[in-house]
């Protein structure tokens, strides 16, 4: 029998659990024995073997497999297609270790992924890690949360669901705890939830039937909360290589028509066209990307910021406009009660978040709540706090914190009715539940209907302009009371009661219970009275509005909360200044997308919006061509953070499915590592872009050396090569290798939240001209030496050739560690990395030059200390010429 056919007791029976307190502690770690952990089947991983045959996956690579080929049967010497293959499986094995880094960062990154679930073991609520639960565990289930593990629901309060994800249809499920009958299709079993999908409204208990692979999602191996590896700047770069592929091809074939033409032997053309095409390709630069953008991922993550997705690395650099939601990240999000007005009295409320110490004070005297009668109003007002307030609150500790499981502000509103006095579970003997309305932006309230003794109780609670709209009574002073919390920048709830008869109801459908309940309202509200809710700000806010505005950065708060309590907190904050503008929810909807869009610039709030117009608010922002970031914390906030190009989550109070949603989530909530991260992605760009220019303006140069001798032959000049192919794929894979990855590691630079990346490429005209104006001297350099020795020992001018470019290359990654930053300013020793590499290819060099074993294999020769000083004098003025340039990008900013 499937579960959903079976019965509450046959369920509990068939799992061997309790449906009041679940299993004890010490089943559940048998079953933890028996069954594994709950997670989902990840594909097996590669041996090394295969990553490092994978290595030479890649058409660059086998261009160079092809000119090894090309060399071993048509040159004159085979040994230099050895040494192609040799330097090739170096190259491997650099990216099989580089890629066993990568796996472990993206281990430890996927680790920093959990989410929790509220679990009854032994009778008591906990909060354990999703992946700990077994089959058999009983959990409670909320509004917003992503359903752990496939359940059977024994309890459920009109619970709604979105299941898109695992039956492909976009409709709520509406779910049930009673038994089904027969044979039913997973979308059809309305007594199930399964992992992955999540809660939209309501709550309710499931006892787990199925955890890991064994779900709905397992069997499929569908996974959803996986990083992420594509890299989207690497693909950018490959595109670049293959457009320059493309040019030397073309570039290769008109100079094989010509050699042809001209009577070159074929064989000779081929192995020289051979050479040109190993200065183009890029063999190292994959392996450094990788490097690049995982290990800025990584540092990230130190910093409380888990990207979850390296596309987000890109938009972080660039983001110019930030869409805040203010709850959370501006402040703490520790809601609590400060300000009460009940009964025509305003009562001020002592305390810390969610503590529940604290005490009413009246006139500067202590209230006896204990002497309340339940027929004073206060008394009425405490009741209805706990019994409106759908929320769990956990005190962990182990760190002394407050978990909340649920909606904040109603966390608020039960830690004031334990200040009033009111025991929850005692109130819940007098008030039988029969539905719920739970709070929606769209309708401003949430409703919660009772059974007193026969008669309809409803407690509601929402925000005050609309409780007061239906109130009963002359609301003045109340309404005086709301405006003063207001300034004070309180967020202000409304709490009332009114009655229904429970008559006419022959069934729960949730039309008929929530026309009627609406209709109640509508006839007249008691209202209890109101709350000034208190969210403490952040103490760096400030500083750190102020680092983003002088960022360039465009800030805005987009909440529901109310107009004024929004516009407090924005001037408190910085965000707004005089002149600003501020637009509610209502002008918004009637403003017209041109309006809206000429006056973003302007606008630093948005009051009581809805979540289709943080939606819409992103959009426009969009079409003015700004680059968004978005956060949130909610289960409403998930279209937006999908749409805006940078979607941030809060880590520590948001909902799973905005978690889902985003492409980072901040671990502590807090504002300031969103300025951290884009400084982080700022660097990483420019770390980029470092790395590029020197990889491609180092084989830019020996790209022109090349193709000068292949022209000259071309047209019938017999001019040997001034660098053989095995001496180029050394200077690629050694040199450029080491030092690309030793300029990686380069410091993070002073002055990048100054810096403007809207419009600004990875790779454009002004980075093609700095190549440019690397690559000609070091060309020309190269060939001079070259003719200056050719004629008289070859061997000699093909090494004097091989050490000058690979000088120009050492003094080129100096240059190269800033745009426009002198050596001297970045500083000689800030780049430990870069000192200690440029000794170790120095020492690699003289190798090559100084032994007799690597003479035979790049046919090289061993140099004076003459022709040592020649190529320093030829190479070293690149430092100087590039320090002028720098300065003239520093004085006329070109």
């Amino acid at each position: 029998m499937k579960p959903y056919n079976q019965s509450l007791s046959s369920i509990a029976t068939h799992y061997d659990t309790h449906v009041v307190k679940g299993l004890t502690d010490q089943e559940v770690k048998k079953r933890l024995i028996r069954d594994g952990y709950n997670t989902l089947p990840e594909e097996p991983r590669e041996t090394w073997f295969m990553v490092f045959i994978t290595q030479f996956q890649n058409p660059l690579i086998y261009i160079l497999v092809a000119a090894a080929a090309i060399i071993f049967f048509f040159g004159n010497d085979p040994l230099d297609a050895f040494i192609i293959s040799g330097v090739l499986v170096f190259n491997a094995l650099i990216g099989t270790i580089q890629e066993g880094r990568t796996r472990s960062i993206l281990d430890s990154l996927k680790k920093s992924i959990k989410s929790s679930s509220i679990v009854i073991r032994d009778g008591r609520r906990r909060i354990v890690d999703d992946a700990e639960l077994v089959v058999g565990d009983l959990i409670e289930l909320k509004e917003g949360q992503r359903i752990p593990a496939d359940a059977r629901v024994i309890f459920a309060h009109h619970m709604q669901l979105d299941e898109s994800l695992l039956t492909g249809e976009s409709h709520v499920c509406h779910k049930a705890a009673d038994p089904l009958e027969g044979e039913y299709l997973v979308a059809d079993q309305k007594n199930m939830v399964f992992r992955g999908t999540y809660i939209i409204a309501g709550y309710g208990k499931a006892i787990v039937v199925a955890i890991g692979e064994q779900t709905e999602i397992g069997k499929i191996h569908k996974t959803i909360e996986e990083i992420q590896t594509e890299m989207p700047l690497q693909q950018e770069v490959n595109r670049l290589a293959f457009v320059i592929l493309l040019f030397i091809l073309g570039v290769c074939a008109s100079l094989f028509l010509i050699g042809l033409i001209a009577g070159k032997p074929l064989v000779e053309l081929l192995v020289m066209l051979t050479a040109l095409f190993i200065c183009v390709v890029p063999e190292g630069l994959p392996v450094v990307l990788t490097l690049v953008l995982v290990s800025g991922v990584y540092r990230l993550a130190h910093q409380k910021v888990l990207v979850k997705n390296l596309q987000a690395v890109e938009a972080l650099g660039r983001t110019n406009v930030i869409v805040i939601d203010k709850t959370g990240t501006l402040t703490k999000n520790e809601m609590m009660v400060s300000d009460l007005f009940c009964d025509n009295q305003r009562y001020h409320v002592t305390g810390e978040g969610y503590a529940t110490t604290g005490q009413l004070i009246h006139n500067e005297r202590v209230v006896d709540v204990a002497a309340l009668q339940k027929e004073d109003m206060l008394y009425q007002f405490g009741v209805a706090c706990a019994l409106i307030s759908d929320v769990d609150i956990i005190h962990n500790q182990k760190t002394a914190a407050y978990e909340v499981k649920g909606d904040p502000t109603e966390a608020a509103l039960a830690i004031i009715a334990k200040k009033i006095g009111i025991n929850t579970q005692e109130a819940y003997t007098h008030y039988s539940s029969v539905y719920e309305i739970p709070f929606t932006p769209s309708i401003k309230y949430h409703a919660h209907l009772f059974n007193y003794n026969g008669q309809g109780i409803i407690f509601v609670s929402g925000t005050p302009e609309l409780l007061l709209q239906y109130a009963r009574t002359d609301m003045t002073e109340t309404a005086h009371a709301i405006t003063q919390m207001l300034n004070e920048g309180l967020r202000v709830v409304a709490v009332g009661m009114t009655s229904m008869s429970l008559h006419g109801f022959i069934d729960t459908r949730h039309d008929q219970y929530n026309d009627a309940i609406d209709q109640a309202l509508r006839s007249g509200i008691q209202v209890l009275g109101v709350v000034g809710i208190q969210d403490a700000i952040r103490s760096d806010i400030n500083t750190v509005i102020d680092t983003a505005r002088d960022a360039g950065m465009h800030i805005v708060i987009a909440t529901g909360d109310h107009q004024k309590t929004a516009v407090y907190v924005a001037k408190k904050t910085g965000i707004y200044h005089e002149g600003d503008l501020v637009i509610d929810g209502a002008q918004f909807a009637q403003e017209s997308d041109q309006n809206v869009i000429h006056n973003l610039e302007k606008t630093t709030v948005y009051a009581r919006v809805s979540p289709d117009d943080k939606l819409r608010i992103v959009q426009l922002f969009q079409k003015k061509g700004a680059i968004v970031a978005m956060t949130g914390d909610g289960i409403n906030d998930a279209p937006s953070l999908v749409a805006a190009d940078l979607g941030i989550a809060m880590g520590g109070i948001g909902a799973e499915v905005a978690k889902q949603a985003a492409d980072i989530v901040l671990l502590d909530d807090s504002f300031s590592h969103v300025i951290e991260a884009i400084k982080q992605g700022r660097h990483i760009f420019y770390t980029l872009k470092r790395v590029i220019l020197y990889f491609f303006a180092t084989n830019m140069g020996e790209i022109l050396i090349v193709l000068f001798a292949l022209v000259l032959n071309a047209f019938g000049i017999d001019f040997p090569l001034p660098i053989t192919a095995a001496q180029i794929l050394w200077l690629n894979l050694v040199t450029d290798g080491f030092l690309d990855i030793a300029l990686s590691m380069e410091p993070q630079e002073d002055g990048l939240l100054q810096k403007r990346l809207l419009k600004e490429r990875l790779v454009d005209i002004h980075l093609l001209l700095k190549m440019l104006f690397i690559a000609v001297p070091m060309a020309l350099a190269g060939l001079g030496v070259f003719f200056m020795y050719y004629t008289v020992d070859l061997p000699l001018a093909r090494t004097m050739t091989l050490i000058t470019l690979a000088m120009f290359q050492w003094f080129n990654a100096w240059n190269c560690r800033s745009m426009s930053k002198s050596i001297i300013e970045v500083g000689v020793f800030s780049n430990t990395w870069l000192l200690l590499t440029t000794g170790f290819v120095l020492l690699l060099q003289l190798l090559v030059v100084y032994t007799p074993y690597m003479h035979y294999i790049f046919k090289t020769v061993s140099l004076s200390g003459s022709q040592w000083m020649l190529i320093f004098a030829l190479s070293a003025p690149i430092i100087l010429l590039e320090e002028m340039r720098k300065y003239c990008v520093r004085t006329w900013l070109i």
